[in-house]
């Protein structure tokens, strides 16, 4: 019995040439005229780009790879054979020059470009960067993979960056390709973003482990005094060591315990060797919400990703009271 590649089809058969994007390459084989059973090995050969060398066809007789472009070439090939079919069958995916990618609040590729119980609980931010060839009058449709998207035209009153906020009813555990694409008023067809691969890995709260910040202004109030060239938040537990990747959570409430969002904050930071503390800046705009003063509080805590762990540590948290209303 022969096996035969009969046809060779990519989807999409254009991707970003900076490897964020995926296409799914697939192989129909026969076996003597009819559609393979399960388990054909298929050999992969993939020049510009990045896959697996081979696979196995289904219950269809179809195989099936995901190719990524190598940084910056114009053209992927992919071949498809089997032991019985060295000729086999070719197929080209070309590539074009991405937009400027998304960025989502404290993911990076430090962190496997992922979203943890800290992150999620604070809220999950996008953003659309200013982007090459910005014009009124364009599209830009943000999508957070199959689960949501939203659109926006740009106007001269409302240019890029754009910041989203990505509705909790879309932050459950799961991956999510996030990007945007851009479409004109001429019928052309969009322009898309380079891809992130977003990760939400919800497992719960953990138990504080951690000394808490510490916050030198809050006696007991931050008033306006206080503010005026930022608030420090020192950061200096015990095991602090270089390549650990430290988030700091700043989150205000007012007095009635009601989240004021514009007066959150979050930052991320990486130690360097032989550093004991660091300090972060809160500044003085989050004291000022929407350009007024607020009475309340704020409590901040951080998040450790040990240098070589998997498993993050959690500090205790520190509650400051807030009265930057004017008298």
């Amino acid at each position: 019995m022969a096996n035969t590649i009969v046809s060779i089809v990519p989807v999409p058969a254009m991707v970003a040439n900076d490897g964020s994007e995926k296409s799914t390459v697939s192989a129909t084989v026969q076996t003597d005229g009819s559609p393979a059973q399960a388990g054909v090995n298929v050999i992969w050969d993939i020049t510009g780009g990045d896959g697996p060398s081979s696979s196995t066809t289904d219950d269809t007789g179809v195989a099936k790879i995901e190719v990524t472009a190598k940084d910056g070439v114009a053209t992927i090939t992919v071949k498809a054979s089997t032991t019985d079919d060295l000729t086999g069958k070719t197929t080209l995916i070309t590539t074009y020059v991405p937009l400027k990618a998304p960025v989502v609040l404290n993911a990076s590729d430090e962190d496997g470009w992922t979203l943890d119980h800290y992150d999620i609980e604070f809220g999950v931010q996008a953003e659309i960067p200013y982007y090459n060839n910005v014009k009124v009058d364009q599209e830009v449709t943000f999508y957070w993979g199959d689960a949501w998207s939203t659109s926006l035209f740009v106007t001269e009153d409302n240019l890029p960056p754009y910041i989203l906020e990505i509705p909790a009813a879309f932050t459950v555990n799961g991956e999510y390709d996030v990007y945007y694409d851009v479409r004109d008023n001429a019928g052309n067809p969009p322009v898309s973003s380079s891809h992130l691969a977003i990760t939400v890995d919800d497992e719960g709260s953990l138990t504080p482990v951690l000394v808490m910040p510490q916050v030198a202004e809050a006696d007991p109030y931050i008033n306006m005094s206080d503010v005026a060239d930022g608030v420090s938040v020192l950061v200096n537990y015990p095991s602090m060591a270089e390549g650990d990747a430290i988030s700091l959570y700043w989150v205000a409430y007012d007095s009635q315990g009601r989240k004021i969002e514009a007066a959150c904050d979050t930052q991320q930071y990486d130690v360097i060797a032989d550093q004991k503390s660091v300090t972060f800046t809160i500044e003085q705009t989050k004291f000022y919400p929407n350009g007024m003063g607020y009475e309340g509080y704020a409590e901040v805590y951080y998040t450790v990703l040990p240098a070589g762990a998997t498993a993050k540590q959690l500090s205790e948290t520190c509650r400051c009271l807030v009265d930057t209303v004017p008298a």
